[in-house]
């Protein structure tokens, strides 16, 4: 998803929170399903990032539109990663997913701040894009562990005893 021009800046908001909010769920999720625990940290840590960024958000919106609140979307308009434990979705796709999801929203994050005139607005919506950068890579490496280790999301905790 990129920052239409046919959507408003407000709407963008709206689009970027949700899909925070989302992206919250879905490393909660992970983080609840997996016995690896090195990945549960990481997907925990995940989950506090989006939210962070949703508080970012909402301060901008907040300082950009005075008195306003943003619309949140009922259905997710932003690509979120898709992944159904349930039936039989393995950690690695939730993984493969999420990195584009991050890459999306890094490029949503920039187009965003080309919209916006406030240069700390700006300044910010740039920050996080690179954040989500990060956060590419850190699903990268989880995703290529994954693909090589067998039972990758299996690992028990007893592993951690002996340190």
């Amino acid at each position: 998803m990129k920052a239409e021009t046919h959507y408003s800046l407000q709407d963008l908001f709206g689009i970027a929170i949700k899909a925070e909010i989302e992206a919250q769920d879905i490393y909660t999720e992970i983080s609840t399903y997996t016995r690896n625990f090195v990945l549960k940290e990481k997907m925990r840590f995940m989950a506090s990032e989006e939210e962070k960024h949703e508080s970012i958000l909402r301060g901008l919106f907040k300082q950009k539109f005075a008195g306003a609140e943003p619309v949140i979307p009922q259905q997710t308009v932003a690509p979120v990663p898709g992944w159904r434990p349930d039936e039989g979705g393995k950690v690695s796709d939730a993984l493969k997913s999420a990195m584009q999801t991050e890459l999306d929203a890094k490029a949503f994050y920039e187009a965003m701040a080309e919209r916006i005139a406030e240069p700390k607005a700006q300044s910010m919506l740039k920050y996080m894009a690179a954040m989500e950068q990060t956060h590419y890579h850190l699903l990268e490496t989880e995703y290529n562990a994954a693909m090589e280790i067998e039972d990758y999301d299996r690992f028990d905790p007893a592993v951690h005893w002996g340190a």
